[in-house]
């Protein structure tokens, strides 16, 4: 799932797989370097969830781009062995730090609160989940994987059905979809340009 200029889904590829493993991961992200003719991976941003597979062929594969974890399924691992409110509020502030100095006293505030959960923390490379050590290139700040989420949400029907069938309402939808995002802008624009001619 790509983000586009408004911030919303872009579907850019999707594949239907019997497990997920290293050796499927790297079929499918290579047919999508291919097809996006990505050369170089400076500007890129990939958001993977907590798969190892996955993680080891998006950093393999792309090893310039800027590699983020969805903070929500990182907070479910956390949340395994650091449980409460507090935690949890504090960890999301840690996230949304948008500088090092920030980070760092949110991180201080976590010691204060617990230490096995300030230690669990401090192990995790903050590039990856902390608004504070994102590349600014990139201009994306996103912290969680709303969008695939939405997305698999949205095919939920027609995940069970016969695998042609399945493809071709994803198809479908992604059509739909794009038609509607276009039917937007152009009725936007145009609203847009009847502002601007009054003035």
């Amino acid at each position: 799932m790509g983000v586009d200029v408004n911030n919303e889904m872009f579907p850019l590829a999707y594949a239907y797989e019997e497990i997920e493993n290293n050796s499927t991961w790297l079929w499918f992200l290579e047919l999508l370097s291919g097809d996006l003719n990505i050369r170089n991976s400076h500007g890129y941003v990939f958001m993977t969830d907590k798969q190892k597979g996955l993680i080891d062929v998006v950093d393999a594969l792309f090893p310039h781009a800027e590699h983020k974890h969805c903070l929500k399924h990182l907070y479910g691992n956390f949340y395994l062995e650091h449980r409460g409110l507090a935690l949890k509020h504090q960890m999301e502030a840690i996230a949304r730090a948008t500088t090092v100095p920030w980070f760092d006293a949110e991180m201080r505030k976590i010691l204060e609160l617990s230490k096995p959960t300030h230690d669990w923390l401090a192990k995790k490379d903050p590039r990856h989940w902390s608004m504070a050590y994102f590349k600014s290139i990139s201009k994306c700040d996103m912290l969680m994987n709303n969008l695939c989420e939405a997305f698999n949400r949205s095919i939920m029907d027609a995940r069970d059905k016969p695998i042609l069938t399945m493809l071709e309402r994803i198809r479908l939808y992604i059509m739909l979809l794009m038609a509607e995002e276009r039917f937007c802008v152009r009725n936007g624009m145009d609203k847009l340009g009847q502002e601007l001619e009054r003035y």
